[in-house]
């Protein structure tokens, strides 16, 4: 048997999606990165919920992303996201997210767990840092050294899996992320960092890179699509 998820959907900080149709969001000239690390199976399982196992080897995934434009306005936001199969599909978990600009507009949007937080995404030649820090103190700095082009093709975008509370209850809800016309790279030699400062406990600290498995960065038009509860 596939090992479930172990996480407490009702304990979740979810969203209260807005009422009535919700449409994608459509961000023009943004700019994100993504990278997908190996992590330890134990803290990958406690952020999993029961409807979902882990894939093998457990991973999780640190996506930032700068919009320039959306129907909310600018703003930054970096997820921390958990890897799941979800009726036997593969999708990202979110675990954490930080966003910076108009996060009612975003858990409204998409539900949760989101909160308020800074987001810096900077690209110097070919090589792309990133640092997330929340109330808390810095969280996660990212680096992705040695940028090289690559067909947009090449890159594939899961599904993501949030929380949203609808009737008094807490429950799933999912939204596709969907690149349009872009440019990519993939990096060599990328690494993500938890900040050591967090306690040992801390869902951020507990997502300790094992091993780098890919990293991207993208320029131009990515959609996510709107939530849909499951």
């Amino acid at each position: 048997m596939p090992d479930r998820g172990l996480l407490d959907v009702g304990a979740v900080a979810a969203g209260q999606l807005a009422p009535g149709e919700r449409a994608p969001w459509r961000l023009a000239g943004a700019r994100w990165a993504q990278i997908t690390f190996e992590v330890a199976q134990q803290a990958a399982l406690a952020m999993l919920p029961p409807d979902t196992t882990r894939p093998i080897p457990t991973y999780a995934r640190l996506f930032v992303l700068d919009a320039p434009e959306s129907p909310a306005g600018p703003f930054r936001l970096a997820a921390l996201l958990v890897g799941a199969r979800y009726r036997m599909l593969p999708r990202n978990v979110l675990v954490d997210g930080i966003v910076e600009g108009p996060v009612e507009a975003v858990a409204a949007a998409y539900g949760g767990p989101f909160r308020a937080g800074t987001v810096a995404l900077q690209r110097e030649g070919p090589r792309l840092t990133a640092e997330v820090a929340a109330a808390e103190g810095p969280l996660a700095a990212m680096t992705l050294p040695a940028l090289y082009a690559t067909e947009p093709g090449m890159l594939r975008w899961d599904a993501w899996l949030g929380f949203a509370s609808t009737e008094g209850r807490t429950g799933l809800v999912e939204f596709v992320p969907q690149q349009g016309e872009v440019q990519a790279w993939l990096s060599k030699g990328a690494s993500v960092e938890m900040a050591p400062g967090l306690p040992r406990e801390h869902r951020w600290r507990t997502f300790r890179d094992l091993l780098t498995i890919s990293a991207c960065y993208v320029e131009g038009e990515v959609e996510l699509g709107a939530a849909v509860a499951q």
